[in-house]
């Protein structure tokens, strides 16, 4: 009995011991997470600069907009430390890509790895380097309580994913820090059903889930957080493209998929 009291009492002691030694490593490392901050705002200034004077010049294609954000997403993701596992994405050219929604990070993710366009919501357009961005990327903003901007996005999904650039769609609308997903969205899933174009599941799971952006933390604040650890660990799994007519059944078999694919990561990275 002495020593399982002792047992449980160290066990307290180191618990009690895990947020002070959190917030210690954020004040130490926290001049690391302001660098990469401004790498971030850098690497997106440029990359904006060089996309618009090439967009100039040539005009815009498809390997315009893949170079774009492989370069831009791999760029940041390298010097903000993030270490990434992952399988290798289904070769298919025309699809709609649908990740489960964790962080900001999550974005850097899609775009390294499947360099695709944003659907995103209209209110976004006021972020600095966002407008710019959206032309070199083939972006599109949407404003959910517009029916004619609904019925508009339909349209320029299905004119980027017939000119072989895919579309990339966060189907819960909002991020969660899981472990599964949240319910999905109905709109993608029609938008996909009837223009009969693939949907390819993607599955991101951080090991921290502190990594989640949720709650009312600013962008800048779960930043200079998140990014004053070394490295942070990210785990990435596609699924098999599939489709179906019918957006109910489309939208089941995509979440049941990404969770299938959640939960095995879950249980391969637990300690």
């Amino acid at each position: 009995m002495k020593r399982d009291s002792i047992k449980k009492g160290r066990s307290i002691n180191s618990f009690d011991l895990l947020p002070a030694l959190r917030t210690a490593r954020i004040i130490l490392l926290f001049p690391l997470a302001l660098l990469r901050l401004f790498l971030v705002f850098i690497i997106s200034l440029l990359t904006v600069i060089f996309g618009q004077i090439w967009l100039i010049l040539f005009g815009f294609t498809r390997n315009l907009q893949s170079a774009v954000m492989q370069s831009w997403g791999k760029s940041i993701i390298f010097v903000c430390g993030i270490k990434v596992h992952k399988n290798k994405k289904p070769g298919a050219g025309n699809f709609i890509i649908m990740p489960n929604h964790r962080s900001y990070t999550d974005i850097f993710l899609v775009a390294a790895y499947s360099p695709a366009g944003f659907v995103a919501k209209a209110e976004l357009m006021n972020w600095p380097l966002l407008k710019t961005g959206a032309r070199l990327t083939n972006s599109i903003f949407v404003s959910r309580t517009d029916i004619k901007s609904l019925i508009s996005t339909m349209h320029k999904i299905k004119s980027s994913v017939d000119k072989q650039i895919p579309v990339a769609i966060f189907p819960e609308g909002t991020t969660s820090k899981g472990p599964l997903t949240r319910p999905f969205k109905n709109g993608s899933f029609k938008i996909a059903a009837d223009a009969k174009i693939p949907v390819i599941p993607m599955a991101i799971h951080y090991k921290d889930i502190k990594d989640s952006w949720i709650d009312n933390d600013t962008f800048v604040v779960h930043f200079l957080k998140q990014m004053s650890k070394p490295v942070t660990k990210v785990f990435i799994c596609y699924g098999t493209p599939h489709y179906n007519s019918d957006y109910k059944i489309l939208q089941k078999t995509t979440r049941e998929q990404i969770d299938q694919m959640l939960t095995r990561m879950i249980k391969k990275v637990q300690p």
